[in-house]
């Protein structure tokens, strides 16, 4: 049997050969044939399909068994599972089809799902079995799925952050032949020239610590499941802090509240000024997040919340409260901006002298809610 492993693969990491490895072992399966998609219906990819192909080959290299797949380099458009299997099956004979835990669960919403069921067995890979799972699991075996639930448990690894902290400089749970690639061919810097810009302009630790700002924030954004624009994460995390340590008399210091200056809040309203003035952003959003990052406000946006917490909360913090305020995030955004908005008041009622106002307007809100 010829066991299908299909997928964006943009990139391709380390858990997508652990799993191609945990096939090999299996009783009946004499071939892995990796199918990496085109135009997937539910992602946009901003490699080419080649491009795709040749990481695949540099990830699988020794490899034995294992096969690449151009099949749907020739198809028009987006396609879907339910058109896709019965051709593969008509070309390999006997296959099989992986999918995750996660896909399982939404099988309902995908095309035509119980022609998908009728053609192959499903290999699926989970990263925990929840009820949610169970449900889906019982209900497609009633109708007759032969769904085979694999032992192996992937570590939950996600092509989009890998994308995303590339482009901060990250290579974490990628084949170093594939990150010579990927450096090679220029993948994954959409904001290279924001980066590099912002690298030249402010302190080394402020630049890595805006960095590490950015990932922590993109990696809650994926673990909490918030929904949020990642690119608008990126900027808004890469340059909070784009006016620490820079002389405001050279700055466009307009939209600049009077009551900052010289305070060690006026840097996220100058860094709003030269987020858009100095590194094109024009987002209202990011810019938004900018602005109140150090302060909070009333009625903060999960965006501006989740920028406020990284801010406090990214790897290079050390402080007394600092793990307590990281596992309350872990579970809530909500939650999390609350308490952290309460500690950083504790800390300034007991440092002593003044707070500004907008800091004062958020703790009162958080107070009453």
């Amino acid at each position: 049997m010829k066991i299908i492993f299909g997928g964006a693969f943009n990139p391709v990491h380390n858990e997508h050969v652990n799993i191609v490895k945990y096939l090999l072992t299996l009783e009946g399966v004499d071939t892995v044939i990796l199918l990496p998609s085109v135009n997937p219906p539910h992602k946009e990819c901003s490699t080419s399909f080649e491009q795709r192909i040749d990481m695949l080959k540099i990830a699988i290299s020794g490899l034995e068994r294992v096969e690449i797949s151009d099949f749907e380099k020739f198809g028009q458009g987006k396609r879907y599972t339910c058109e896709v299997l019965p051709q593969l099956k008509e070309i390999y004979g006997d296959i099989a089809f992986v999918i995750g835990g996660d896909s399982l669960e939404d099988l309902h919403k995908w095309k035509n799902p119980r022609e998908v069921i009728s053609i192959c067995p499903l290999y699926v890979f989970a990263r925990g079995v929840s009820d949610k799972f169970k449900e889906s699991l019982g209900y497609w075996t009633r109708q007759g799925a032969d769904i085979r639930v694999c032992e192996y448990m992937p570590a939950d690894i996600s092509s989009t952050l890998i994308r995303y902290n590339v482009e901060l400089g990250s290579y974490d749970n990628l084949n170093p032949n594939v990150v010579e690639y990927i450096e090679a061919n220029n993948l994954y810097c959409k904001y290279s020239d924001i980066i590099k810009k912002l690298k030249n302009n402010i302190p080394s630790n402020t630049f890595e610590h805006c960095s590490r700002t950015a990932s922590y924030a993109l990696g809650l954004n994926y673990s909490l499941k918030l929904g949020l624009d990642y690119d608008k994460i990126l900027l808004a995390g890469i340059l909070h802090d784009c006016a620490k340590a820079l002389c405001r008399e050279e700055h466009d210091t307009s939209n600049v509240p009077s009551d900052s200056v010289g305070t060690p809040v006026e840097h996220q309203f100058m860094g709003a000024n030269i987020a858009y003035k100095e590194y094109g952003v024009e987002d209202s959003e990011v810019l938004d997040a900018i602005r109140y990052h150090t302060t909070g406000k009333r009625n903060m946006s999960d965006l501006q919340k989740l920028i406020f917490c990284a801010d406090m909360l990214e790897p290079g913090r050390n402080y007394e409260e600092v793990e307590e305020l990281r596992s309350i995030i872990n579970k809530s955004l909500d939650e999390g901006y609350k308490a952290c908005a309460l500690a950083q008041y504790k800390f300034l009622k007991e440092k002593g002298g003044n707070i500004y106002p907008l800091t004062l307007e958020a703790v009162d809100e958080l107070r009453n809610n």
